[in-house]
């Protein structure tokens, strides 16, 4: 799930600038701190109201990735499941 974050985000947005400060494609799980400047967006519900999406935003630019949640029934009430990342 992080590097499909990271692909979406840092990865997605260096241009030949940015490259030079961001971490590189190997190194991103060593330096987490590009973890900082993601946010979570709008939430949306699925078509069966038993799974919801959360748009994640990199410097507050909402990016092609999503994160997928599932609620599921228990003895003990609802629990989220998840997430999961969707393109």
């Amino acid at each position: 799930m992080l590097k499909s974050l990271w692909a979406g985000s840092v990865g997605a947005s260096a241009d030949a600038e940015e490259a030079s400060c961001s971490p590189a494609a190997d190194a991103w799980e060593r330096d987490l701190s590009w973890l900082c400047e993601l946010d979570l967006g709008d939430f949306n519900w699925g078509r069966t109201d038993s799974h919801f999406y959360a748009e994640v935003t990199y410097r507050a630019q909402v990016i092609e990735v999503s994160l997928g949640f599932w609620i599921k029934p228990t003895d003990a009430g609802w629990v989220v499941a998840g997430p999961s990342t969707l393109w």
